[in-house]
């Protein structure tokens, strides 16, 4: 008898009709789900390509691979045109070839890059989901929080404050620490807190829209994290939460740097903090639908006095996506890759899948931790320094080949447990962060490595 999962698999398949499925990643190894799909043909990705035997070399491609350099995905746009170096337009050409055929290309972010490409082979290519100058808009964070406190959603009370209007910023610290916010962001960058004015005014963010987002700093929280998929129909399907891991201090120097997820930390909740997760991933689910937006979504909450709060969305999918996928198939249900590919090349859904608190009955203790290169120099791997044994179920993944260098927050690896690591989000038990720091010792500063 055929499960869930494997109707879903066989639905999207149908609709493929035979056409090559194409996965274009900032990281190709957030793809691995696509691999039961049988007509995943190839896989290109900023770093980390999928891994896979099946796949021939010249159709799983890292822009890493043909650079040689790691970069920092939080502050690396393949769009700018500062980006626009040979290898790029390489990795382009490649591309290009690989859509010259009858495909579908699933993105884990919309860029420029993609959506040219969707234009220029609209007769062979078929893009599942938006092109990016649609889904920019919902990147933009007060828009996205002014519309959904409209509905009713509690957010974190954000003011926004003009560049010539600091003065009235600067009230705002008689209240307390404020977290002062750029309009877009992402992976932690472009948030900080400010207790003084002059950390106020070191960390007033510089944009084109001139002006910022500021609220007032919330202690103590939990950080949590899950995902959705909206149908044409306006269906909301919910993905497992996880308690998100912020700023740990042996994965990233960024005080609200993203650093990985736990899903087996959900247990610590109650039922009640879990039903406003679900009520409010529905309502966010439902905004987007009538603003026309389809495929995966993420949302970001906080935990403060009992209550969630909403943080932001991400309308993309996420860090947490290939292990959400990976709790989806341990419970044998459709993954969100599956759920999105259906969205987006408009299959209707089978129901609205489970609620966030019937997930968190069901969902394993699986963790994944981040390891970002905080050194603030480039490094590269020490060939002999050995990474650090891994026992238990704890997988690594996410490394550079030992010639590529790192820039400055690039990611080192990362580190999956089949276990909880964290209860706050914002720290780690001892041996996970040994692990993490073990991890980090394996590489050096990039001119010594060279030298040597």
């Amino acid at each position: 008898m055929s499960s869930a999962a494997d109707d879903a698999l066989a639905t999207v398949r149908t609709v493929l009709a035979g056409r090559h499925l194409i996965w274009f990643g900032i990281r190709g190894e957030d793809g691995e789900a696509l691999l039961r799909v049988p007509e995943l043909s190839s896989s290109f990705s900023i770093i980390a390509k999928l891994r896979s035997s099946s796949l021939p070399e010249r159709s799983n491609v890292s822009l890493e691979g043909l650079t040689g350099v790691r970069e920092d995905l939080d502050t690396y746009d393949i769009d700018d045109p500062g980006s626009r170096t040979a290898d790029v337009v390489d990795f382009r050409r490649r591309l290009l070839n690989e859509v010259s055929g009858p495909c579908v290309m699933v993105t884990y972010r919309p860029s420029a890059l993609v959506s040219a490409l969707a234009f220029a082979k609209a007769d062979t290519m078929t893009l599942a989901g938006l092109y990016k100058d649609r889904q920019q808009a919902f990147e933009h964070k007060p828009w996205v929080e002014t519309s959904l406190a409209n509905r009713g959603v509690r957010g974190l009370g954000w003011t926004y404050v003009a560049d010539e209007h600091r003065h009235l910023a600067r009230r705002h610290l008689h209240d307390g620490p404020q977290v002062v916010r750029a309009n877009r962001s992402s992976g932690g960058v472009g948030i900080a807190l400010a207790r003084t004015e002059e950390e106020l005014e070191a960390n007033w963010p510089e944009q084109q829209e001139a002006f910022v987002g500021l609220a007032p700093y919330l202690s103590p929280t939990v950080p949590l994290n899950f995902s959705g998929c909206v149908f044409p129909d306006g269906t909301v399907r919910l993905h497992p939460a996880s308690v998100q891991l912020v700023g740990i201090p042996s994965c990233t120097d960024r005080p609200f740097g993203y650093a990985g997820n736990d899903f087996g930390a959900l247990k610590f909740f109650d039922r009640k903090i879990l039903e406003e997760l679900d009520n409010l991933g529905r309502t966010v689910g439902a905004w987007l639908h009538h603003e026309r937006y389809e495929g995966v979504f993420g949302v970001d909450a906080l935990v403060h006095n009992g209550a969630v709060h909403f943080t932001e969305i991400n309308a993309r999918f996420q860090g947490s996506s290939a292990l959400s996928a990976r709790v989806a198939r341990e419970v044998d249900v459709p993954d969100l890759f599956l759920d999105h590919l259906a969205a987006t090349l408009g299959v209707a859904p089978d129901g609205d899948g489970m609620s966030i608190t019937e997930w968190a009955s069901m969902q394993p203790d699986l963790s994944k931790l981040v390891v970002h290169n905080t050194s603030g120099t480039q490094v590269t791997h020490d060939p002999s320094t050995q990474l650090p044994d891994l026992r238990h179920g704890v997988r690594l993944d996410q490394l550079p080949s030992t010639d590529t260098v790192i820039r400055p927050d690039g990611v080192l690896g990362s580190l999956t447990f089949s276990r909880s690591v964290t209860e706050s989000g914002f720290a780690v038990d001892d041996a996970v962060s040994d692990l993490a720091h073990g991890v980090a010792t394996a590489y050096v500063p990039a001119a010594a490595a060279d030298l040597a």
